[in-house]
């Protein structure tokens, strides 16, 4: 019963961090490109060896119309934590820029939803985990 459980948590463990992290001794791979409009529009890159995150900028800019514009790329490391700054020029019209660093291979593709779809299995499967462990105790 405890070997049963031990493998369990070894499974849910090695679950969460197998994500597809870049191997030592390999360079890691990261979307690039450079105020654009669309997502579609960054390329796939293998980094410098000096590099060990990948590195997505959104500004969303209301001015006169709707805008957001999409830098993504390799760096050595993360130029500041992840962060979102937002400012106000007019009541009501919310300006923003949000910086996320990531360091698995090609990790930052999209910034709105990036690593969501392994966060919701990862979610279900620790859900799963955690009933069958309830269960045998």
């Amino acid at each position: 019963m405890e070997g049963l459980v031990l493998g369990l948590w070894a499974l849910l463990v090695s679950a969460e961090f197998g994500g597809g992290s870049a191997k030592p001794g390999l360079k890691l791979s990261c979307y690039q490109c450079f105020k654009v409009s669309s997502p579609a529009s960054c390329e796939p890159t293998v980094c410098n060896s000096t590099d060990q995150v990948c590195v997505s900028n959104e500004v969303f800019v209301n001015l006169f119309s709707e805008g957001v514009l999409l830098s993504k790329h390799c760096a050595p490391r993360c130029p500041n934590t992840n962060m979102m700054f937002k400012w106000v020029l007019n009541p009501g019209v919310v300006n923003s820029i949000t910086r996320k660093c990531c360091s698995r291979n090609l990790c930052n593709r999209a910034l709105a939803s990036q690593g969501r779809p392994w966060a919701l299995q990862m979610g279900f499967l620790l859900q799963v985990g955690l009933s069958l462990l309830w269960a045998l105790l």
